[in-house]
């Protein structure tokens, strides 16, 4: 696609907010049971301490709240302007109703599609692009797109592989219409915000790799990790398998979206890449060839929190400043499943 191809915008993220708990639980925290390290842990993963809830009703959708309320205020828009909630996340408050129907109720906003996906660590990508999609067919004008996770009640605190990367975290945008779908012949217009390509892809064939399910599943053929003594959900991981997929992957998708865009390296101000492990972004930017100071980080604060990883840093970035209007940002994830995945925004 030349630099001069017709590029379409039908909508921009016009707020954005976070929420993590108040506990702070440090590396030391598992050396102090485990055969592991501060040290070891931060070579890794990059990883110095992450946020764990310790309230044990604390759920999903309570997490969100905060972080969609700053995300509505910031858009300067209430409960009743909002058409649509897209909810990415894998530890729900239940099976049903859903966390998007949950946080409805307690937003007070009135009849509307709301409902949760599953994309793993993917999953706030999928849901910007579900929504995106909403507003192109004029389903919706003004979307909640949220990512909130719960991961210290799904990790085995006795497997150091999985315990040490996970934390807790929400994360929240809202995705509004603009008046008209505008078009753009110039790819360094800054005036042009909004979403100009995403692009989505799964393997089920990897479904071993990655897994949560009781007793671990089908996880249990490809891991070899010992399973819980309860009949707890928790999570199972062939961590070299994940890393060289996430890293392909990511590299691959953010690579295809510039190229059908006619975009650069070089164009875009930022590399929001989801927050699995310091070096797995690091082997990304090498392969991209991106710069340090465009590939900004929060994991070694957060540690992994899946879905709520890209909206939290998003919204870390815009309140720090760091994330300002105008810039060409590029959205990138990998997850269980597998699901992988990219979006190109102008802020």
């Amino acid at each position: 696609m030349s630099t001069e191809a017709l590029l379409r915008v039908r909508s921009f993220i016009s707020g954005s907010g976070m929420n993590v708990p108040d506990r702070v639980v440090p590396n030391t925290h598992f050396a102090s049971y485990l055969e592991t390290s501060d040290e070891w842990i931060r070579e890794r993963t990059g990883i110095k301490e992450r946020r764990w809830t310790d309230d044990p009703s604390l759920t999903a959708s309570e997490l969100a709240l905060p972080a969609a309320e700053q995300a509505l205020k910031k858009a300067g828009l209430t409960a009743s302007d909002i058409d649509g909630i897209v909810f990415a996340t894998v530890t729900p408050d239940a099976v049903f109703p859903s966390c998007a129907c949950l946080l409805q109720q307690k937003l007070g906003i009135g009849p509307c599609l709301a409902f949760d996906l599953n994309a793993v660590c993917s999953g706030f990508v999928y849901a910007l692009t579900v929504a995106d999609s909403f507003i192109h067919r004029g389903i919706c004008k003004n979307v909640l797109v949220v990512g909130s996770e719960l991961y210290s009640k799904i990790v085995n605190p006795n497997d150091r592989s999985t315990c040490v990367l996970f934390g807790d975290g929400a994360g929240a945008v809202v995705l509004s219409a603009h008046a008209q779908t505008l078009e753009t012949t110039s790819k360094n217009s800054k005036t042009t915000r909004g979403i100009y390509l995403s692009e989505l892809h799964a393997d089920g064939n990897y479904k071993t790799i990655l897994s949560c399910a009781p007793d671990g599943g089908t996880a249990k053929d490809a891991v070899q990790v010992t399973p819980p003594a309860d009949d707890r959900n928790y999570i199972l991981m062939a961590g070299k398998e994940v890393f060289k997929l996430a890293v392909r992957g990511i590299a691959e998708v953010s690579s295809n979206v510039l190229r059908r865009t006619g975009f650069t390296v070089s164009d875009v101000d930022l590399f929001v890449v989801h927050q699995a492990n310091q070096r797995i972004i690091q082997s990304v930017a090498k392969q991209l060839d991106i710069p340090d100071q465009k590939i900004p980080m929060n994991v070694e604060r957060y540690g992994n929190t899946s879905a709520a990883s890209i909206p939290l840093l998003l919204a870390e970035l815009e309140a720090e400043g760091r994330l300002k209007p105008g810039m060409l940002v590029l959205l990138s994830a990998f997850g269980g499943g597998v699901t992988w995945g990219a979006t190109l925004l102008r802020w």
